[in-house]
Formats: C-alpha cells, sequence, structure tokens
C-alpha cells in the first residue's frame, strides 16, 4: 500500500511540474505576441505621420500666390528702375514707357533678343522735355568758395582714394554702394560743397574748362549712353591725366582710379568744370569783375 501511495504521489508531482511549464510557455508567447503588436503598432504610427505631413505638404504647395504689385522706383533723375514681371519683354516695356528700345537694351547692356526673368531689374531712361532741359541749363552756382590753401585739394585726392573699392550700385548714395554721381556729391560735400545729385546736373556748376587746362579736383565728365546728349558719368580729376570715380563697369567694381587717355574715356569725353578756383584764381576773377564794374559805370557816367 506505500508503494502504491508513493507512485501516486510522484505522478502528482509530475502533473504539477508539466503544467506550470505550459503556463510558463504560453505566458511567454503571450508577451512575444505582445511585442510584435505594439512594435506594428509603432511602426504604423509612423508612417501614418509621415502620410499626413506628405499631405500637408502637398496642401501647402498647392495655395496659389498673392501677386502684389511690383513698384517703379525713381533715382538720381536719370533712369526709372523698373522689375520686370512674369511675361514681360523689352518690346512691352518700350510701349509701356514710351521709349525706343535701343535705348532700354544701351541702358542695361544688354544684346537684342535678350530674355528678361521676373524681378530683374531694368533701367528706363526718362524722357526729358525741353522745359525740363532749361531748367538744368540755368542752374546758378551759388558763392562757391576757393581752396583755403593750395594743399586742400591733395586732401580732397586723399579723401577720395580712401573710398576705394567701395561697390558701385545705381542709386546708392552710402559706402556699401553708390553711383558716380553720389560718389562726386559726397566727396564735395566733405569739403562743404553741396552739388546737385546727378552728373547731368553737375556739369552746369562751377566753370567750364578746357581739357588742356585740367587741375586737380576738376570734375570730369563723360556720355557713356550713345542714345543720350548730356553727361551720363562723372569723376574727380586726381592729376597726371588720371581721375577716380564709381564705375559701374560689367564687373560693377566701384571706386577706382583710370586714365582719361583710355580707348573708352577719351572717347566718351564731354567736358569739365572746375568746382573750387585757388586763391590766386579767385582773386584775379575779383579783381576782373570789379575792373568791369568800375568801367561799366564810367561808360554810364560819360553818357
Amino acid at each position: 500500500m506505500k508503494k502504491t501511495f508513493l507512485i501516486g504521489f510522484i505522478s502528482f508531482l509530475l502533473l504539477i511540474v508539466g503544467n506550470t511549464d505550459v503556463f510558463s510557455q504560453q505566458a511567454s508567447n503571450t508577451k512575444k505576441t505582445q511585442k510584435i503588436q505594439t512594435s506594428k503598432n509603432k511602426k504604423n504610427t509612423v508612417i501614418a505621420k509621415k502620410e499626413t505631413k506628405k499631405k500637408t505638404t502637398k496642401k501647402k504647395k498647392q495655395k496659389p500666390r498673392i501677386h502684389h504689385e511690383i513698384p517703379v522706383t525713381e533715382t538720381d533723375g536719370e533712369f526709372i528702375e523698373y522689375r520686370a514681371q512674369k511675361g514681360d519683354t523689352l518690346e512691352k516695356i518700350a510701349t509701356r514707357f514710351n521709349v525706343e528700345k535701343e535705348e532700354i537694351l544701351d541702358a542695361n547692356n544688354l544684346k537684342d533678343g535678350a530674355r528678361l526673368s521676373p524681378n530683374t531689374t531694368v533701367l528706363i531712361p526718362k524722357i526729358v522735355t525741353e522745359e525740363r532741359q532749361e531748367e538744368f541749363i540755368n542752374l546758378t552756382t551759388k558763392n562757391l568758395k576757393p581752396w583755403k590753401s593750395n594743399d586742400e585739394k591733395y586732401m580732397l585726392v586723399k579723401v577720395a582714394k580712401s573710398f576705394m573699392g567701395a561697390p558701385y550700385k545705381y542709386g546708392g548714395n552710402t559706402v556699401r554702394g553708390l553711383d558716380c554721381s553720389a560718389y562726386v556729391k559726397k566727396i564735395y560735400e566733405i569739403f562743404d560743397v553741396q552739388l546737385p545729385r546727378s552728373a547731368r546736373e553737375q556739369f552746369h556748376v562751377g566753370t567750364k574748362i578746357n581739357k588742356e587746362d585740367l587741375a586737380i579736383g576738376d570734375l570730369v565728365f563723360f556720355r557713356t549712353k550713345r542714345y543720350i546728349k548730356y553727361p551720363t558719368h562723372v569723376g574727380i580729376y586726381i592729376g597726371n591725366g588720371n581721375f577716380i570715380h564709381s564705375s559701374s563697369g560689367h564687373s560693377k567694381i566701384g571706386v577706382k582710379i583710370d586714365s582719361l587717355s583710355s580707348d573708352f574715356y577719351k572717347r566718351t569725353y564731354v567736358g569739365a568744370t572746375r568746382i573750387k578756383k585757388t586763391l590766386d584764381e579767385s582773386a584775379d576773377a575779383s579783381a576782373s569783375s570789379s575792373s568791369s564794374s568800375k568801367k561799366s559805370d564810367a561808360d554810364s557816367g560819360n553818357s
């Protein structure tokens, strides 16, 4: 009987151990299944987020653009700056501003047949009436003072050279970018002379002088656009046949020194003016004026 009881007890233990292993295996399988399911859920969530992001991006790209009116900007009075819009051609722009297509080509150094990209800046020559031309011609010089000393004009050259390398910018008037007439105006402002803004106006200030009589500090003028009859470029004579100016050029170098005898500037030179005279010149001019006035008074008295 004892033997039967022992056999029964051992069988019972084996049954319990077997059930425990099965339960453990089932629990392990359940955990693995849960992990796999969780991993799949995470992947599905990431994919869903990416798809949602793509849809949102596509929607943003599909939003219609709002086209704002592009303004026309006037700079120094010689040209109008116009930003080309989609569909613009040189012919359309010329018609809109009532100018010749060739004038636009020359003003912008473009070749015939050139295409314009949207937002490209195009310089449009302004039409000047005869009345406006008379205004320029009749500009008067306001008591231009002579050089304080013979050394002052050399100081002007030194100041002018300190701007070397400043970039060219049409319509600009700071060291970050300035055009030819703005450069000349800024240099002379340092020496208490207020010049007009454009090269065309500056040409009518001071005393006209011959090329062979050029002296340091004189303004030299050029007509760089063949369709325009007045000066379109200006620089400051610094001696030895050289002048300093803000050059537009193709590379738009900016403030640099060039020779009056170079092919381009020799061909386009139109004249020079003297803004400041020496003390001797000023004294001679005063004496001459006084003598003419006395002679006029004497002739009036005799009559």
